[in-house]
């Protein structure tokens, strides 16, 4: 199958969702700090990326979109058309953040595959489809 969404719309759902996951880190790192007290910045770290996970995992398995993706109007499948497998999120969030850290190299892929799929879309066997 192949993705109909633009990387333009991708990385505009990327923006929002940055802004989103941010926030939903300071809230957590609130309460760990309310609970715990000052615990140090190596304690802050560690909840960082486990909270940004679960924020993306849970969105795309349960209502196959974030809120990001809501705004920009399209959703992540399987090739089948059904919600992704918690391993397949896994996949696409660790693979996701490969593909941005090599200067976007994973993301700009798009734009010569014949399918329109990023390094994470090919390897979690997702695809990104507008609504």
């Amino acid at each position: 199958m192949k993705s109909d969404v633009s990387l333009l719309r991708r990385l505009g759902a990327i923006v929002y969702d940055a802004f989103l996951a941010f926030s939903l880190v300071f809230f957590v790192g609130m309460i760990v700090i309310a609970i715990f007290g000052d615990i140090g910045n190596a304690f802050l770290y560690t909840i960082t990326l486990p909270t940004v996970y679960l924020y993306f995992a849970l969105s795309w398995v349960k209502g196959r979109q974030t809120i990001g993706m809501k705004a920009w109007k399209f959703q992540v499948i399987q090739h089948n058309q059904q919600n992704i497998t918690h391993s397949q999120a896994f996949i696409r969030f660790a693979l996701g953040l490969v593909s941005f850290s090599v200067f976007g190299l994973g993301f700009i892929y798009q734009l010569f595959d014949k399918n329109n799929l990023t390094w994470h879309d090919k390897l979690s066997n997702t695809l990104l489809v507008k609504n």
